[in-house]
């Protein structure tokens, strides 16, 4: 029964101990996928085409803030891949963002029509509307997830680096 105590210590302070000589990749890869997803959602924004809806100023604040999105969860993803703290608090700052979103693009224009030359059409239909919401919580659930994952393994990985006198 001891013996089968000390193994399963050992299995812990070996996990602990591999992380001063991995990347966290699994934030990372998160990351990644909360990319991929605002790129499908700003994709099926941009190429709709219903009247001049979205020839406003607010879909040139949207690519700007897309184009920000896109380079700061970049470089959130080599932040928390090297256990950083900050990296992580800020990727699930931007997560928390991708939510708010669905407030201003998505909602308006589901509920807005524009009059054509043939009739009056909904700007976004309700395929379109949920399909949007999807890519916005699907990119800010893996945003908040690499955040709170990576957050856990730097703090695992200060602590034991305190423990053992490393850092």
């Amino acid at each position: 029964m001891a013996k089968e105590l000390n193994l399963t210590k050992d299995i812990k302070v070996v996990k602990k101990d591999r992380l001063r000589f991995t990347k966290n990749k699994i934030s990372a890869t998160l990351c990644y996928l909360a990319i991929l997803f605002n790129v499908l959602y700003f994709v099926n924004i941009y190429s709709s085409d219903v009247g001049n809806y979205y020839y406003s100023i607010t879909i040139g604040l949207s690519v700007v803030y897309n184009l920000l999105f896109l380079l700061f969860a970049f470089l959130c993803s080599e932040g928390v891949k090297n256990y950083s703290k900050n990296y992580s608090i800020f990727i699930a700052i931007l997560g928390a963002l991708q939510i708010g979103r669905i407030f201003y693009i998505p909602m308006n224009a589901h509920s807005a029509t524009v009059t054509t030359a043939e009739a009056e059409v909904a700007v976004m239909d309700d395929k379109q509307f949920m399909l949007v919401i999807i890519f916005l919580c699907a990119s800010a659930a893996c945003a908040i997830a690499s955040g709170i994952i990576g957050y856990i393994k730097t703090v695992t990985l200060e602590n034991y680096k305190k423990e053992t006198g490393l850092g």
